[in-house]
């Protein structure tokens, strides 16, 4: 069930629509993969827990009518005493244990800042400064951790004096009712009260876990109906199909369709194969929108938008994955070595291939952390290139790199593919 539901969330959000992405950011949808979806995975093993409840204390208390007759009414109102006294006892514990796990956030958060920039302290002479201040987030976290261990021994001790508490009850009943009392009907009676035990202790947890896995649940299913990306916005042709690349008539775009305003109006672009077409204009003038529409990103209001062959798309901000180098280029596709030579030549990156002390097996961090704006730049279109697909879309490729270089970049990469 979980390995289904973080397979759903993560198919769902590759097909979201730009409007249902601007309200879930990327830490809200891992959140719904690895909390909410093992959430709803984990109540498998409490899935069974309320009707086998039930039974149980069904069991129990039939068992106890054939020993005890009258009597075990008395258990079974000491057994309801028990369970209620389990709900705010839970719900204190519940409600600890959040401020705890925030108090210790915080507490950690300010003490990884603080040796981040421990230099900065030494300097300033701030240590002692800081460590009262790390010393007040303890005291904080401390004050509900007792809280929680206060709460978790009085739970502990509903637990072990629940079964006392019921024997007496059910004992006192008997006595006052003139019930006799035989070893026989005493020895099972108490073990009747052992198993009562554990469904009356496992009865908050479960109330809980239905609680949050419906918290989970909603949450999950809300995301999974959020509106998707057209899918009649581009009439994708089979490679060979026509001679024509892109082709755009009467092409109105928004990327919000309740707009009366479109983005763009009034499109219309023909690009046969082998065309090198270039688009300039103004900041915001549209010009990565109508890329974004060639790749069925942003919603059509009408018009034909028909594209003939695969795409490879380069964009403004490189886009690089934690991982090696030469798995960044090759993007999951097998490595014919001349074509990768020739790609790495095209996009000047054999000089910092060189240059780095495990060429392009050295494992770069994440998002590219340990190369420059220029060298990640290239990385990615130097993928886009070894993916030999038929249409090729750059945003502003030579943003992040010199003269000299783009200059390279225009007439080996770009000219030459």
């Amino acid at each position: 069930m979980r390995a289904l539901l973080v397979t759903m969330i993560y198919n769902k959000s590759l097909t979201l629509s730009c409007q249902s992405k601007q309200g879930h950011t990327s830490g809200e949808v891992i959140n719904f993969m690895s909390v909410d979806a093992d959430r709803i995975g984990v109540f498998s093993w409490y899935i069974h827990d309320l009707w086998m409840v039930a039974l149980q204390i069904s069991l129990a208390l039939l068992i106890l009518y054939k020993s005890l007759g009258l009597a075990s009414i008395a258990a079974f109102v000491a057994t309801i005493v028990v369970m209620l006294a389990n709900v705010p006892l839970g719900s204190l514990q519940e409600k600890y244990q959040d401020k705890l796990m925030d108090s210790k956030d915080i507490r950690m958060k300010a003490t990884s800042e603080i040796l981040r920039n421990m230099r900065i302290l030494k300097l300033q002479g701030w240590e002692m400064k800081f460590l009262a201040k790390i010393t007040e987030l303890r005291k904080t976290e401390k004050g509900w951790l007792k809280k929680f261990v206060y709460t978790s021994a009085m739970t502990t001790f509903v637990f072990w004096g629940a079964p006392t508490f019921v024997s007496v009850a059910t004992f006192g009943t008997c006595m006052l009712m003139g019930i006799p009392l035989e070893s026989g009907k005493i020895l099972s009676a108490l073990a009747t009260f052992r198993i009562l035990q554990e469904p009356i202790y496992n009865l908050q947890d479960t109330i809980s876990m239905i609680a949050q896995t419906k918290v989970s649940v909603d949450r999950i299913s809300s995301f999974l109906r959020l509106d998707d990306l057209q899918s009649d916005v581009v009439e994708r042709l089979p490679r060979g199909s026509s001679d024509k690349a892109i082709e755009v008539v009467d092409g109105n775009f928004s990327w919000d369709l309740s707009a009366p305003n479109a983005t763009l109006k009034n499109i219309n672009l023909t690009v046969l194969h082998g065309m090198r077409v270039a688009v300039c204009g103004t900041v915001g003038s549209g010009k990565s929108t109508l890329l974004s529409c060639i790749l069925g990103e942003v919603p059509k209001k009408s018009g034909i938008l028909k594209v003939c062959g695969t795409k490879a798309y380069v964009a403004q901000s490189p886009w690089i994955q934690s991982g090696k180098i030469e798995d960044n280029i090759l993007f999951g596709q097998e490595m014919d070595r001349e074509r990768y030579e020739k790609v790495l030549e095209s996009c000047c990156l054999k000089k910092d291939v060189e240059v780095l002390s495990f060429g392009d097996q050295t494992v770069i961090g994440e998002r590219g952390i340990n190369l420059s704006g220029g060298q990640k730049q290239r990385i990615q279109i130097a993928r886009a290139l070894y993916q030999d697909a038929d249409i090729y879309l750059f945003d502003d490729p030579f943003s992040a790199v010199d003269a000299h270089t783009g200059s390279h970049l225009f007439k080996e990469a770009c000219l030459a593919n």
